[in-house]
C-alpha cells in the first residue's frame, strides 16, 4: 500500500510537470476571495456556463450590494436576479439558507473563523449546507484560504480517469479526497486549473485530441487511442486521394513503388471512433473561462 502511495503522489508529480511545460504555472484564479461571496458564487456556477455564472453573479451584485440586503431578499427577488444563470428557484434557496445559518451562528456574514480549522474539518462544515458539495467547499477553501484542497470538476474527473489516477467509477468528491492528499504542496491550484484547460482543449468527452496531450508519455488510454488509430500518412501522389495510407511507398520495399516495377499497395485507413466516454458534463466546465476568468 505504501508502494501505491508513492507512485501515485509521483503520478500527480509527473503530470504536473508536463501540463505546466505545456500551459504554464498559473499563480492566481480570478475568483471572489471573500469567502461569503465565494460561496454565492460557487453555488451559482453549478450546471451553467462561465459567463452565465458571470452574468448572474454581476445581476446579483448590481441588485444587492451588500451581503444583508442579500440575504433579506425575497426568493422571488433572488430568482429573477439569476435567472439568466439557470436553476434559479434551487440557488436562491440555498444562497438565502445559507447566508441565514451563517447570520445566526455567527452574528454576521463571515466565514473567517474556517481559517483555523483543520482542512477536513472546514469542509465538512460547508457541506453541511444545502446545495454545497464537497466540489464546492473545495474551491472555497483553495481559493478562499488557500488551503491545499483539491477540487476536481467533470473536466479533471474525465482526466485523470484516462490517467488511470481514479478508478473508473470515482464520483467527483471520491476522486478530490482520493487525489488530494498526493498533490505536491502548493500545486493544488495551478493542477486543478491546468487540467481543466486540458480537459477543454484537448482532452475533450469525445474525440479526444490524444496525439497531441502533453500528459500522452503518462496516459494509458492515450497511448491506447494513438496505436489503435494512428494519423494517416500525408499522401503527396496526385491522383490518390489525402485520405488514404501508403505503404511501401519510398521505403524500398519489396513490391513499393520506389522498388522498380510493381505497384504501391495503397490501402484506406480506417477513422477509428472516438475513445471517450459519454458527454456527462454540464455545460458550465465545457465551456472556456470567460468574463473575469474564473474557474470553478
Amino acid at each position: 500500500m505504501a508502494g501505491a502511495v508513492r507512485g501515485l503522489s509521483a503520478r500527480l508529480r509527473d503530470v504536473s510537470d508536463l501540463l505546466a511545460g505545456r500551459f504554464g504555472r498559473p499563480e492566481i484564479c480570478v475568483h471572489e476571495t471573500d469567502p461569503v461571496r465565494n460561496l454565492v458564487l460557487t453555488i451559482l456556477s453549478q450546471n451553467t456556463t462561465d459567463a452565465n455564472r458571470d452574468r448572474a453573479y454581476d445581476r446579483l451584485a448590481k441588485r444587492f450590494p451588500t451581503l444583508s440586503g442579500l440575504a433579506a431578499a425575497r426568493p422571488s427577488e433572488l430568482e429573477e436576479a439569476i435567472r439568466v444563470g439557470g436553476l434559479a428557484k434551487a440557488k436562491a434557496k440555498a444562497i438565502l439558507g445559507a447566508l441565514a445559518r451563517i447570520k445566526e451562528e455567527r452574528d454576521g456574514y463571515s466565514l473567517d473563523f474556517l481559517r483555523g480549522m483543520p482542512l477536513p474539518e472546514a469542509r465538512e462544515y460547508l457541506i453541511s449546507f444545502p446545495g454545497v458539495g464537497v466540489k464546492t467547499a473545495n474551491i472555497l477553501l483553495l481559493f478562499s484560504f488557500g488551503m491545499p484542497a483539491f477540487p476536481v470538476d467533470t473536466h479533471v474527473l474525465r482526466v485523470t480517469k484516462r490517467l488511470g489516477l481514479v478508478p473508473g467509477t470515482s464520483t467527483l468528491a471520491k476522486a478530490a479526497l482520493s487525489l488530494e492528499p498526493h498533490v505536491g504542496t502548493g500545486e493544488h491550484g495551478p493542477l486543478h486549473l491546468n487540467l481543466i484547460r486540458l480537459g477543454r482543449e484537448v482532452c475533450r468527452p469525445r474525440n479526444p485530441l490524444c496525439a497531441e496531450c502533453p500528459l500522452l508519455p503518462v496516459c494509458p488510454e492515450g497511448k491506447r487511442n494513438t496505436k489503435a488509430h494512428p494519423a494517416p500518412v500525408r499522401n503527396t501522389l496526385p491522383g490518390v486521394p489525402r485520405s488514404v495510407r501508403l505503404e511501401g511507398h519510398a521505403t524500398g520495399e519489396s513490391g513499393g513503388a520506389a522498388a522498380g516495377g510493381g505497384r504501391s499497395e495503397v490501402k484506406r485507413s480506417r477513422a477509428g471512433s472516438p475513445h471517450g466516454e459519454p458527454r456527462t458534463e454540464s455545460p458550465a466546465e465545457a465551456a472556456p473561462p470567460k468574463g473575469k476568468g474564473r474557474v470553478v
